[in-house]
């Protein structure tokens, strides 16, 4: 059985967003204008449930040591 990849999904309203959002890796898949008013969707892979785990001990670590939470 192969894995399958999990997606997070993400919408923005300002074009300025896109450069930091991608360096999140965030990848734009589709752009609406209704109205004049432009909405960005993005969406990248969920971390693995080991990925995630290791993420928020990290945060949890950061915190305790008063270092903020590491975004």
């Amino acid at each position: 059985m192969s894995a399958t990849t999990r997606w997070e999904y993400w919408t923005a309203e300002r074009s300025e967003e896109l450069n930091t959002l991608g360096s999140e890796g965030w990848e734009l898949v589709g752009v609406t204008a209704v109205e004049g008013k432009e909405r960005f969707y993005l969406k990248r892979p969920l971390p693995s449930l080991r990925e995630q785990i290791t993420l928020d001990q990290r945060k949890q670590v950061l915190s305790a040591s008063g270092g903020g939470t590491g975004e």
